[in-house]
């Protein structure tokens, strides 16, 4: 099996070094297959659409303001609560 080498940030290695028990390896490479599977999914719908590239950047523009409002306002009201 091919070997790779990543690199991660000190706080990230500290974090990991909490958890001696976990296989990072596995992990990692579970995160990488489940990450090729996403990718495959969406060019699977993108295959089939009729939408344009313009289409999607218009979508995925409108899709991120409504989930920062969304956001905005479950933090609001997590505020409001105290």
């Amino acid at each position: 099996m091919p070997n790779i080498t990543l690199s991660i940030s000190e706080e990230l290695k500290k974090e990991m070094k909490k958890h001696p028990s976990v296989n990072w390896s596995y992990a990692f490479r579970n995160a990488i297959e489940q990450k090729i599977v996403d990718f495959e999914e969406a060019e699977k719908i993108a295959r089939k659409s009729r939408l344009s590239l313009k289409d999607w950047k218009s979508i995925d523009a409108k899709i991120s303001r409504d989930a920062a409002r969304h956001a905005k306002a479950l933090l609001h009201e997590g505020n409001c609560n105290r």
